[in-house]
């Protein structure tokens, strides 16, 4: 069953998301699904986990970042900050139905975002990252370059204390693996795949698929 959700973020700028449950009478857990820079909340990817983790009796809510997708705001005003606190509103919001086992995923620029939540949030329990970092493109703008410069979500990552999927393709040419390998090195709790030949999109059928059966598993492992 899905259920459109609009919620505000801090500067009164509304937000478009998507919880999706499956058919039962009890809380099951939940994870939030966090797409990358000029992606959306109907990505291929978060489809394809939806479908995984709502036939294991997971929830999850996906929804557009700031000035993407259904959600309002300027593509000027992005920043990591204001993706991380719309990440903390997606929190807020899914405890406030009441679901207490929450897991985030991750990928490209979500997944920097998400590891900036997970490392300041106690109530995520598992993330799953898919291809995270910031690309060639995001990396030379105002809004983030102090972020890449100073790798402010590795040093972040120190911080996570949980289960934590590191899933990366060695043929990433937005996001170089080394970034990959030097947050895998500072989330001690974390576990890193390397796909040989995947890119940064996974765009090969048997990449894409590998990378959505490692993370829903892992999560549904951890959660």
């Amino acid at each position: 069953m899905e259920e459109k959700i609009y919620f505000n973020n801090d500067r009164g700028d509304r937000l478009s998301g998507i919880l999706s449950k499956p058919d039962v009478d009890t809380i099951v857990p939940i994870v939030i699904l966090c797409h990358g820079l000029n992606s959306e909340k109907n990505s291929r990817t978060h489809m394809a986990l939806e479908k995984v983790f709502l036939e294991n009796n997971i929830a999850t809510f996906r929804f557009d970042f700031f000035a993407h997708g259904e959600s309002e705001g300027k593509i000027d005003d992005r920043s990591l900050e204001e993706f991380v606190e719309n990440i903390q509103k997606d929190v807020e919001y899914v405890k406030s139905r009441g679901y207490k086992d929450i897991g985030l995923c991750g990928t490209s620029f979500g997944g920097v975002a998400s590891v900036m939540v997970a490392s300041r949030n106690h109530d995520i329990k598992v993330m799953a990252l898919k291809a995270a970092g910031m690309g060639q493109t995001s990396r030379k703008m105002p809004n983030y370059m102090k972020h890449f410069e100073t790798k402010s979500w590795i040093e972040a990552g120190k911080k996570v204390k949980i289960p934590a999927l590191i899933i990366h393709g060695t043929q990433d040419k937005d996001v170089e693996i080394d970034l990959a390998e030097q947050l895998h090195k500072a989330i001690r709790t974390s576990k890193m795949i390397i796909l040989d030949g995947a890119d940064h999109r996974f765009s090969r059928t048997e990449d894409f698929d590998r990378s959505i059966k490692e993370i829903s598993e892992f999560i549904i492992k951890n959660i």
